[in-house]
């Protein structure tokens, strides 16, 4: 767990690799202390196999003026020694989870994943961020890259692919993991948690504290609702990029900790962002996100930059109930050299593309349907609230029927504006106004029996009755 060294003022971090038995957690410590020209410290071994830890310190870098060091902790991975597993975990602010992608393993590996993954999200604080360290890519059997990634996609880990023996991968993962748990004591810090401790801990020290473990158990209560967090100048400093990237510094991509796994997986092999007539920038990504930064959203001063940052988490945060998941938002650099925010949004289809397009050729009974169901989710949205303006193309829906905003959001809430049932009569209507008076009297008694046989699935009767009316010759 973080904590700001009084002797020498360094922030130090718990970096822990965790994993399957044999998956390449030592084998990634090792590799990485052979890059910074370090020694690791192993306890005891029996058969080669870790028994208590492995630990390496690595000073680099700096947060707010102060030297980072990094505490890196290897856990025990057989079952035998969980405890001490716990404990260790117990010290993350990132772990790094190190998998053996072997199809013969490959089952263990997701199971101790999710595992770890329920256990982080129980534990109390800001988010613990996990890097899965896909091990053996070089395995003949190795499960194919888009396969890891439908299976290990979540809000919190990012995925780095490795070959441990050789090297490959254990540092990029390594630095991205030092990034995240950066973005987890900014949040520590914004929630007043960050302690300060003159005690300094070593590998010799918390052997000691594995061997006087008595068995305990323990309620561990839901994590604290997270906050808005602060970056610097100095941190922004080191993040030249144009089009956000997950290099920007602390604090300065929210949500914190997911937002930047978010970002680093939207944007990979991205191009820059294009300049539209109002002044507005957008990207369609490769990923499947798309990337907006709106014209008002750009600032010569990094501070006033950090104030809008928090006004805009604070409106995304107000509409989560109604937002599409897989969104963050990041400040980051303009090419004037001031400062710019983005929004990045997984994109998801509109009620006008799951619904509305191409209804109009369809038979009249499967329009009615369609129809019904658009009204339906958007009156719901309306109905809900939010800070920003329904209408087919903003509002989607969910996995479960619900709807969703799939927009971007506005930069300020727009004023409260009420979506009558007119309105949303004449935007469906719309549809089929080229369509026969005979094809159009037809959908109008399709859409009156498919009311009276599934009312929970229709329209309000107010929407309903207007519709019926435009469509009707």
């Amino acid at each position: 767990m973080a904590v700001l060294d009084q002797e020498d003022s360094a922030v130090v971090l718990g970096v822990v690799y965790d994993g399957p038995p044999e998956a390449g957690k030592t084998t990634s410590v090792r590799a990485l202390a052979r890059s910074f020209g370090s020694k690791v410290f192993t306890p005891q071994e029996q058969d080669g196999r870790t028994v208590f830890f492995d630990w390496l310190e690595h000073t680099g870098g700096r947060f707010d003026g102060a030297p980072i060091r990094c505490q890196i902790i290897s856990v025990p991975g057989q079952e035998c020694w969980s405890q001490r597993r716990t404990h260790l975990l117990e010290r993350a602010d990132v772990v790094v989870f190190v998998g053996d992608t072997s199809r013969s393993r490959w089952a263990l590996t997701l199971a101790r994943l999710r595992e770890l993954c329920s256990w982080l999200e129980a534990r109390p604080g800001a988010p613990v961020g996990v890097v899965f360290q896909a091990n053996r890519r070089d395995a003949p059997d190795a499960v194919g890259l888009e396969e890891i990634r439908q299976e290990v996609r979540s809000a919190r880990v990012a995925l780095v692919e490795s070959v441990a023996v050789d090297g490959n991968g254990v540092r990029e993962a390594f630095v991205f993991a030092v990034r995240l748990a950066l973005d987890r004591v900014r949040e520590e810090q914004n929630l007043g948690n960050l302690p300060r401790s003159s005690e300094r801990l070593q590998g010799p020290e918390l052997l000691a504290q594995l061997l006087s473990l008595e068995p305990r158990t323990s309620n561990v209560p839901k994590r604290a609702e997270e906050g808005f967090a602060l970056g610097t100048a100095e941190e922004y400093a080191s993040s030249p990029s144009r089009l956000p990237n997950h290099e920007v510094a602390s604090g300065l991509v929210w949500p914190p900790v997911e937002g930047r796994i978010l970002l680093r997986e939207a944007v990979a092999g991205a191009i820059q962002g294009q300049q539209t007539e109002t002044g507005d920038y957008l990207a369609t990504l490769p990923s499947g996100f798309r990337a907006a930064s709106p014209a008002t959203a750009a600032f010569s001063d990094l501070d006033d930059g950090r104030r809008s940052l928090v006004a805009w988490a604070r409106l995304h945060a107000g509409a989560q109930g109604l937002l599409s998941k897989g969104r963050c938002i990041v400040l980051s650099g303009s090419v004037d050299g001031g400062f710019r925010l983005w929004q990045i949004v997984r994109q998801e289809p509109s009620l006008r593309e799951l619904f509305v397009e191409g209804c109009d050729a369809m038979l009249p009974r499967h329009a009615a349907r369609q129809l019904a169901t658009a009204s339906r989710l958007l009156t719901e949205a309306q109905a809900r609230g939010g800070p920003f303006t329904c209408t087919l193309d903003t509002i989607g829906a969910s996995d479960f029927g619900e709807p969703m905003y799939v927009a971007d959001m506005p930069l300020v809430a727009p004023k409260a504006s009420e979506l009558s049932p007119e309105a949303v009569a004449r935007e469906l209507s719309a549809v089929f106004s080229h369509r026969s008076a005979d094809d159009r009297l037809e959908l109008c008694r399709a859409l009156d029996a498919f009311q009276r046989r599934e009312p929970r699935f229709a329209p309000s009767s107010r929407v309903g009755a207007l519709l019926s009316d435009l469509l009707s010759p």
